[in-house]
C-alpha cells in the first residue's frame, strides 16, 4: 500500500520517515520529494508498506500527528490514473 504524507518539516530526511513507518511493518520504500534543482523537500513524500493491515495503522495513528511542530497528514496515496478511473466510473447524480 502507498502512503502519502504531507506537511513534512523541511529538514527531514528518507531514513527518518522510514524509522517511522517501520514500527509498524516491513517498508518497501520511502520518497520524500525535493525541488529537482535546490534539492530541498517540498514538504511531502510517499511510503509503500507490505502489508495493507499495517499500512492502514500507521495512517491511523499518524494523521493529524506533529512532527517538529507540522501537523502532518496521512493518507492513502492513489496514483492519478487511478483517481480519474474511480471518477469516471463513480454514478451518476
Amino acid at each position: 500500500m502507498n502512503i502519502y504524507i504531507g506537511n513534512l518539516p523541511k529538514d527531514m530526511e528518507e531514513d527518518e520517515l522510514f524509522e517511522m513507518f517501520t514500527e509498524y511493518g516491513s517498508v518497501r520504500t520511502v520518497k520524500i520529494i525535493r525541488d529537482r534543482h535546490t534539492r530541498i523537500s517540498r514538504g511531502y513524500g510517499f511510503v509503500e508498506m507490505d502489508d495493507e493491515k499495517a499500512a492502514l495503522e500507521a495512517i491511523n495513528d499518524w494523521d493529524q500527528g506533529s512532527i517538529d511542530d507540522n501537523i502532518i497528514n496521512v493518507k492513502i496515496a492513489y496514483s492519478s490514473l487511478k483517481k480519474r478511473t474511480a471518477l469516471n466510473q463513480s454514478p451518476a447524480a
